[in-house]
């Protein structure tokens, strides 16, 4: 891939993981300098291994998000955190519990974005926001009115009000190999749990398209006017039961088996999920190919599913190899313990010498033997005739010692 025209500085939230860390994969490969934050361990070790440096900020904390800012200099911010809501809704994701979070950090974030005077500011958001309808929603329809999706769209307001330069993106359902709810999803299949069915059409977006969505929107001339709203999909619609379908082929696995709803289900209050799934949500994303020439690699679904079943299976191949390779340095080092490291032997227990020790005649003193020629016969071991030597002086020290007590 060819290097960007000017290279930026770029901080980029949620970057261990889905579309935030193949974004840090995208721009790093267009020569840009990238910083993604993790929360753990493993995440920042997919950070430095993608190449970017890996912070540590507290999202809640506009103080903490700008002193990496400051210390990275970044030019334009790409806040990805968002992606956990924007997942297959089939996946299992407790919305309700995250949602006070999504709106703490999106605050937090466009706030030190606004300090910091960031060039150009990048938000992930949802396609399901849009009012349902018939077709396509576009940019500028009016937004879905319910309790709800609120926390979704203050996470937008606080975009819209920072008086920053930039683009919020809804996109279809993200999906790909690193994507936490994918793997998710995959795994109930595999387990042969039964999924929740959803039988309306949707729009999907494998997360490395969405990284070069994202790209083409920071390296782009055109300067934003404030915080536009730009829409993201692939083109191929597809219901949640069809894209499991589409996953188990992918994993060479028996078509998937659907909860069918119960009365009692109809008795208790719909989740998010639930209306999700019961909702078509599909979105045109016309302008930003129009505009930003920007062209999916992952127009299908299956296209796009076999890439991240590929992803899984390296991951694998790649974690197998380190077992292996772990298992041959770890046997490799018991042998060498084992066998080239000479422990002393034991120090033998002497009886305290008597007075007749002193009157006795000094130990002859042991000579080392001359190692035999080079290729001889004889076996020769240095270090026992050290060990020997140490032995005979240790004798004569405590046989003086016992003489002069003895005569004094």
């Amino acid at each position: 891939m060819a290097e960007a025209t000017q290279a930026m500085n770029i901080l980029v939230t949620g970057g261990a993981e889905g579309a935030g860390l193949a974004t840090a994969r995208a721009l790093l490969q267009r020569g840009h300098k990238v910083a993604a934050t993790a929360c753990d361990a493993d995440g920042a070790l997919a950070v430095r291994i993608a190449g970017a440096l890996p912070v540590f900020p507290d999202l809640a904390r506009a103080s903490e998000i700008l002193s990496v800012l400051r210390m990275t200099k970044a030019e334009a911010l790409v806040h990805a955190g968002p992606q956990f809501f924007g997942g297959p809704p089939h996946a299992g994701a407790e919305y309700d519990n995250c949602t006070d979070q999504l709106v703490e950090y999106s605050a937090a974030v466009a706030e030190a974005a606004k300090q910091h005077r960031v060039k150009r500011f990048i938000s992930l958001s949802f396609g399901y926001l849009y009012e349902a309808g018939h077709g396509a929603a576009k940019e500028g329809d009016h937004d879905a009115h319910d309790r709800d999706y609120a926390p979704m769209l203050a996470a937008e307001a606080f975009a819209r009000a920072s008086g920053l330069n930039g683009y919020i993106i809804r996109s279809g359902y993200i999906y790909g190999g690193n994507s936490a709810d994918t793997a998710a999803l995959a795994e109930a299949i595999k387990s042969s749990r039964r999924l929740s069915a959803g039988c309306q059409a949707a729009s999907w977006i494998h997360e490395d398209d969405l990284a070069s969505a994202i790209t083409a929107l920071l390296e782009s001339d055109s300067e934003p006017d404030g915080i536009e709203m730009i829409n993201a999909a692939s083109n191929a619609a597809a219901s949640p039961n069809e894209f499991s379908a589409a996953l188990s082929n992918a994993l060479g696995l028996s078509e998937p088996r659907f909860a069918a709803g119960g009365f009692l289900s109809m008795l208790r209050e719909l989740s998010l999920r639930d209306k999700l799934m019961a909702r078509e949500i599909v979105i045109d994303s016309s302008q930003i190919r129009e505009r930003f020439a920007w062209q999916p690699r992952r127009e299908s679904l299956e296209s796009g599913l076999e890439a991240t079943a590929l992803v899984w299976r390296m991951k694998d191949a790649v974690q197998a190899e380190s077992f292996y390779r772990y298992e041959d340095a770890a046997r490799a080092a018991i042998e060498s313990f084992a066998y080239e490291v000479a422990l002393p032997e034991p120090a033998a227990v002497q009886p305290e010498p008597s007075a007749e020790v002193a009157s006795a005649p000094e130990p002859t003193p042991v000579k080392a033997v001359a190692p035999p020629p080079a290729g001889g016969p004889t076996p020769w071991n240095e270090d026992e005739a050290k060990r020997e030597e140490r032995r005979r002086r240790a004798l004569e020290r405590k046989a003086k010692r016992a003489a002069k007590s003895a005569g004094g």
